[in-house]
């Protein structure tokens, strides 16, 4: 059994994201009002449009109680808005305000420099490359994640009698 942690990708890939986001955090405090957590919210609302808190909290994969203390800071510091679903008043939609997507572009280029400084030494099609390889293994490890949360919606709708 291979023991040597330098050649074990689960352990380089979290060791990776773990620098990039100390990286990201050093080069945000001057800058930025945004802690991490909060920009990955924004990052997520922007990606996807108005969601309800609770897939919100399914993409940040939290729990719906940290994501819903999580945005009640963000909502108290006007970065989003949160409002009942007209169609089913027990959820909450939430969305972005002008002032996040101000200071989005501002986190982005703060994410540009910690790519740029992490993928020093690639050239342009190693580069294209490693993000491609990373968004295969991503997607390789969201199949199963993803038919375990259709399997669980489709149980639900059932239990429902939907």
């Amino acid at each position: 059994m291979e023991t040597n942690l330098e050649r074990r990708f689960g352990f380089l890939v979290a060791d990776v994201g773990r620098l990039t986001g100390r990286r990201f955090d050093e080069l945000s405090r001057a800058t930025l009002d945004l802690t991490r957590a909060q920009y990955r919210a924004l990052a997520c609302l922007t990606h996807y449009g108005e969601i309800n808190q609770a897939c919100l909290a399914d993409l940040m994969e939290v729990a719906p109680i940290s994501a819903g203390r999580l945005l009640d800071r963000m909502e108290e510091g006007g970065w989003i808005v949160r409002r009942p679903n007209p169609a089913d008043r027990r959820e909450r939609m939430v969305s972005v305000t002008e002032k996040a997507e101000q200071a989005l572009h501002a986190a982005r280029e703060v994410g540009d420099v910690v790519t740029s400084e992490a993928l020093n030494g690639f050239n342009a099609e190693e580069a294209e490359q490693f993000i491609g390889f990373l968004q295969r293994a991503r997607g390789n490890l969201s199949k199963p994640a993803l038919a375990q949360t259709q399997a669980q919606a489709q149980a639900q709708a059932q239990a429902q009698g939907k």
